[in-house]
């Protein structure tokens, strides 16, 4: 029986489109595309679900937010 007080280590495709404001037909577009070559960050398709890895994620968007440094 699974424990559902566990926290998932993925986010699904819907929860990414949404932190990413893009819409379905898009969303699904540049999960292909990011899939296809592993960057910026990890997607995994299982059947027609895509999972994307929580730590993949956060970890670019931790490094597209960093300051520029001069």
């Amino acid at each position: 029986m699974a424990d559902n007080n566990t926290e998932s280590l993925f986010y699904t495709a819907e929860q990414v489109m949404k932190k990413l404001e893009l819409k379905e037909s898009r969303g699904y577009t540049y999960l292909e595309q990011t899939m296809a070559t592993g960057k910026p960050f990890a997607v995994i398709r299982i059947g027609k679900l895509y999972r994307i890895p929580k730590e993949s994620f956060d970890a670019w968007i931790k490094r597209i937010n960093q300051p520029v440094q001069g």
